[in-house]
Formats: C-alpha cells, structure tokens, sequence
C-alpha cells in the first residue's frame, strides 16, 4: 500500500484537505524549503513501494487519467488511430532501428516494442492510454505554471488572476475554516466567582469602602483583562482568517506525487509492475528522442486500460502561481525552447512530425 505524509511540520506547510475517495492529502506549501522537505518525505516514506515521480497541472481534476479516457464519445476512435499509428511503426524495418527496437534481444518481443511506441506517441502529444510524469519536480512545476494555448499552439505563462482554486474536487480541513470571532465581553456580563466574594466580603469588613464598592472594583478589573484578551483573540482569529482568504483567492499549481511500481523486473527502463508498464524514456529510447531528455520524461501505462493512477498518489502539492514563478526564475532550462526543442534539432520529432498528424506542438520554423 501507499503510505501517505502524516506528520504536521514541513516548513509551515499547511494541510489544505483531501482529494479524491481514497482520501489523498493536500498541502499548500508556502515556500520552497517546504516544497523540498515534503518532496522527500514522500520518497522516504515509499522508499520500499517504487519511485516517486512528478506531474503537474493546472488545474486539479477529479482523476488523473490517461488521454484517450478525456472524452469516451471518441475513445473506440482514438483506440482505432493508436493501432494504426503503433502498426505502422512496427511494419517500417528503418523506423524500428531509429526506436531501437530491431536489437536482436528486442526484435519479435512484441509487447516491449508496442508499449515503446505507444510511449513515445503519447509523449509527443498523441491520445493514448499513457500518462506523462518526470523525475524532476522542477519540471512538473513548470507545467503547472504554463498553460497550454490552442488558438496559439505554445505553452503561456499563467498569471495570478485571484480568482483562486474553486475546490471542487478538495473536501476541506479544519484548518482551511474560517472561525468565528468570540462574544465581546460586557462590563454586565462580568462576574465574580464565589471564592472571589467571599474574599471581598472579608475585606469589606476592614476596609472604608462598602462590600458593594469592592465587587464594582473588582469587576471593572477583571472586564478590563478580559476585554484585552478578547481583543488578542480577535486579532489573531482575524490574521488567521485572512490567510485563509489569502490562499483561497490565489491562484495555484498542483503537484502529483506518484509512486511508480519499479520494484520489477526490467529492461531498458521498461518496469513490468504487477498493475503497471512503467517506463523511463531516457533509458528506453535512444537520445536522438531529444524532448525525453529534456523534460526528465517517463510515461506509465496501466495494463488494464481502466487502472486508476490515483490509486498511487501519495500527495498533492499545492502551489501558488506566484511562488513558482519565483522558485523557477528564467533560467533557459526551464523553457518551453529546452522542454519542446522543434524538429530541426530533435530528431525523434522530426521522424515522428514525417509519419503522423498527433504531435502538440508545430515547428517553429514553419510559417
């Protein structure tokens, strides 16, 4: 099984709720020494289930699932056009050697080469039963922070719009409620316990003033401290629900922290999971693939094409837009020119971009 965080201090991070039925934890990270410590709580955590890999989004959705399960009005379509694609590939002797798939203790093992192709097309933007992580969990940042633009076919940086994350699929903690001011206290309202009374009545034997005078005094004093502490409380419940605005009206990134099962048998970073393909496309594809590279890629496959992914999150990340854009900067690293080099220098693309019509994003050579 899964193991989910369940301790309370990762640098002020702060348990937001849960997602999905299982229930998966969610943390809102204020700053990148959060986002690191949890990170590796979860590798700790799961260091004997498998490998904990990274995807991000924009948005936070009910399932992560594969593409091809986006829209099941055209699943039986897509189904058809993923077996035309992977047979294609499979009949063409010179396309199989650029794959790396004719070396003689690969060539026949029809499984392993279907599962490299319908890898390699899911990560250059055909519909598939795949799903794309990263071993970096800067990259998966970076996906959350940019946002895919049909009419203009390029990834967009978001911007803090302040509309904030509706929470739909989040079923909220305590600690994301906003509480309720206290009663204010009233001089009318303030009494004296009986020992205080008794106390006064002695006093009032001795003292010039009557017992009546003393308990007023006396009173007015504790109203007075009373009233300070309401005041305290109020200010630190109003702080607090403040924050609680403050995070709600702020727009976020969501990091999926999946536990791939590679405790299997493997080869080429091909993992044979009990449930799962997994596979680390750096390993199992040559490097004339280029995007694998530099996106840290791996892709996972469920052998049952209804296997649900959320069965293996551990945790949700939360992030707001504006401290990833200060966690990740500008360095050219962290672009979409290193993330989605064009086919003039990757050559994987530019074989595929020959063959077939599914890949996300156009050349940038093209008019």
């Amino acid at each position: 099984m899964i193991e989910y965080p369940k301790a309370t201090d990762f640098q002020g991070a702060l348990f937001v709720g849960t997602w999905g039925s299982t229930p998966i934890p969610i943390y809102d990270v204020p700053n990148m020494h959060s986002l690191n410590q949890l990170v590796g709580y979860v590798k700790h955590i799961n260091a004997g289930k498998g490998t904990v890999l990274y995807r991000g989004q924009c948005k936070l959705y009910e399932h992560v699932a594969p593409s091809i399960k986006h829209d099941l009005k055209k699943e039986k379509e897509n189904v058809a056009r993923l077996k035309e694609s992977t047979d294609a590939i499979i009949g063409e002797n010179a396309l199989l050697k650029f794959f790396g798939l004719k070396k003689p203790e690969v060539e026949g093992w029809t499984l392993f080469q279907k599962l490299i192709i319908e890898a390699v097309l899911q990560h250059y933007g055909a519909t598939t039963y795949c799903v794309d992580f990263v071993d970096n969990h800067w990259t998966a940042l970076w996906f959350g922070l940019y946002e895919w633009d049909r009419a203009n076919y390029r990834y967009l940086l978001r911007n803090n719009m302040c509309c904030g994350e509706k929470g739909e699929y989040i079923t909220q903690s305590d600690y994301m409620k906003k509480r309720p001011l206290p009663v204010e206290p009233t001089f009318e309202s303030t009494v004296l316990d009986d020992n205080k009374l008794m106390e006064l009545k002695e006093h009032a034997k001795l003292a010039p003033v009557s017992y009546e005078e003393l308990v007023r005094r006396n009173r007015a004093k504790k109203f007075g401290v009373d009233h300070k502490l309401w005041e305290e409380n109020c200010a630190e419940i109003k702080k607090y629900n403040d924050s609680i605005d403050c995070i709600e009206n702020t727009d976020h990134l969501f990091l999926f922290l999946y536990v791939a099962d590679t405790n299997a048998s493997s080869y080429h970073g091909v993992y044979m999971g009990e449930k799962t393909y997994t596979i680390d496309l750096r390993k199992a594809l040559p490097s004339n693939f280029l995007r694998p590279c530099s996106q840290h890629g791996w892709v996972v496959r469920g052998k049952d094409t209804n296997y649900n992914f959320n069965a293996n999150i551990s945790c949700v990340i939360r992030v707001s837009v504006d401290l990833a854009k200060e966690m990740l900067g500008s360095g050219t690293l962290l672009s979409q020119d290193n993330f989605f080099p064009d086919e003039t220098i990757d050559q994987g693309y530019n074989i595929l971009l020959e063959r077939q019509k599914d890949s996300r994003l156009p050349s940038n050579t093209k008019s």
